[in-house]
């Protein structure tokens, strides 16, 4: 405990003792007038099956030197027989502590701190999270990532044993004034774009993974945001995203337009990266009985051959990929960057939700993805390529279709379930849950990942052996889990 202590950093210590005082003067979650206190604690049991991964002939001491993103291959059967990866048990916990000053004169100031203490009963799983490395098959948590965050605290706070590892999150840390003319906010904030519900082409900024457990708040970025009412209805927004070190390929700028006409929420977007451009733009409104709403994004990489220290170098065969780049600071959870990237392409979301009574509604969205591939042999390709490392593209195929539904089975119990169908390679992602409401602060939850598909391929031919998709979510495990919050 000592040791975990002497690892936290001056403003986190003044945080914490700052976050316990108020919390044990003003349990209520005020301080005064103008300063509050509030936060929640989460604790997630997850179980997640084997991962089976189809092999061609293999001999013994192959078996012994792989290892895969998320554990040692254990089956030592030999030709054609399916190797797995273990299934695990973890124990996800959320300790977030956000306080706030607000004065109508002075401005506003917002700070969120979130400690994450993990298990995993697999020790590699946990290794790999060690590392910062948080792509991992399966991988549920949530993190922050540097490159669009001026200066930050390590990921990784402390680890305990083989099995578990602490992360840390600042992910609040802004400054807010607002007077007649419009809003203004300095610092590490939440921009969230986009009015598709599922898939949101013009969100580049670090979006969640459809896997991701604990989604209730966005990861916050550093930047400098100006907002400012020009009608009844119409939002003019701005800014500038300041990444890692104030570097200009880590930062960018946007505008946005919004404004409601006739019934119809349109909006429209610019955003400049230092070696790309987005231009996008959406709309919402009602047709009948139905909601609808469709977003596109057109995405435009400037194909430069700039990379960071030195492109010749990493990148000599002048291809789209960063395969040849290699991550010098695990601790730090930022991705190299590379200049030739990508071809240009389009993103889109279109979809609609009806109303069958006041207790359910179903929704269905189709989804295009440009910087994806029809082609599964392209998938592990990809996922090296800037539109994945930069520009918050998770999916690996081109056409998704997207149910969901939403049921109030009581005041106090809700059921939700959404799919993933990725139609190209016809694997499907399932997601199913519930949540409970047991007072005003106490919350349980429960749910279901199930995936469906051609799992991983395995070919032992090459020099070091070489892994590839099946398809892109049947290498997803079988993942049931509970939780339990209090907010405060």
């Amino acid at each position: 405990m000592h040791e975990l202590v002497q690892r936290l950093s001056l403003p986190v210590k003044f945080f914490l003792v700052l976050t316990l005082l108020g919390a044990t003067v003003s349990p209520m979650s005020s301080f005064a007038d103008s300063f509050s206190f509030s936060g929640y604690m989460k604790s997630y049991a997850l179980a997640q099956d084997s991962i089976s991964i189809q092999s061609d002939a293999i001999d013994q001491s192959t078996i012994e030197n792989i290892t895969t993103e998320s554990n040692t291959i254990e089956n030592n059967s030999v030709q054609n027989q399916a190797q797995s990866i273990a299934g695990n048990f973890q124990s996800q916990n959320a300790l977030r502590l956000m306080a706030s000053y607000l004065s109508s004169s002075k401005g506003n100031i917002e700070i969120d701190y979130e400690i994450q203490p993990l298990y995993f009963s697999n020790s590699t799983m946990a290794e790999y999270y060690t590392k910062g490395n948080l792509g991992v098959i399966g991988g549920t948590v949530s993190s922050a990532s540097n490159q669009y965050r001026y200066k930050d605290f390590d990921a990784v706070l402390s680890d305990f044993g083989s099995h578990g590892v602490v992360l840390q999150n600042l992910d609040r840390f802004n400054y807010q004034y607002s007077n007649y003319y419009g809003d203004l906010t300095i610092g590490r904030q939440v921009l969230s774009f986009g009015s598709a519900r599922f898939t949101n082409p013009t969100d580049i900024f670090i979006p969640f993974a459809i896997q991701t457990l604990n989604q209730e708040y966005r990861v916050g970025i550093d930047a400098i945001r100006y907002k400012a009412d020009v009608g009844d209805f119409a939002v003019i927004d701005m800014g500038l995203v300041i990444g890692e070190d104030g570097k200009k390929q880590n930062s960018a700028a946007f505008l946005r337009g919004k404004n409601s006409i006739q019934g119809n929420d349109i909006e429209a977007i610019a955003i400049i990266l230092d070696d790309a451009w987005l231009l996008g733009g959406g709309i919402e409104r009602s047709i009948g009985d139905f909601g609808f709403w469709f977003e596109a994004a057109y995405m435009d990489w400037r194909q430069n051959n700039y990379v960071e220290g030195n492109a010749s170098e990493n990148n000599t065969d002048g291809n789209n990929s960063l395969e040849n780049i290699t991550v010098d600071n695990y601790a730090t959870n930022t991705l190299p960057l590379a200049g030739a990237y990508t071809d240009n392409y389009w993103r889109s979301s279109i979809g609609s939700d009806y109303a069958l009574n006041e207790d359910v509604i179903i929704m269905i969205e189709y989804h295009y993805n440009g910087a994806g591939s029809n082609n599964v042999e392209n998938y592990t390709k990809l996922a090296t390529q800037a539109p994945y490392q930069k520009a918050g593209v998770y999916l690996y195929g081109e056409h998704y279709l997207i149910p969901a539904l939403t049921w109030l089975a009581s005041p106090l119990v809700s059921v939700s379930a959404s799919a993933f169908y990725n139609i190209s390679d016809s694997s499907v992602f399932l997601t199913v849950s519930s949540e409970t409401s047991w007072s005003d602060n106490l919350y349980s939850d429960f749910g279901l990942y199930i995936s469906h598909g051609d799992t991983l391929q395995y070919n032992a031919s090459g020099a070091n052996g070489d892994y590839a998709f099946g398809s892109e979510f049947g290498a997803y495990p079988l993942s049931v889990y509970a939780s339990l919050r209090y907010y405060f």
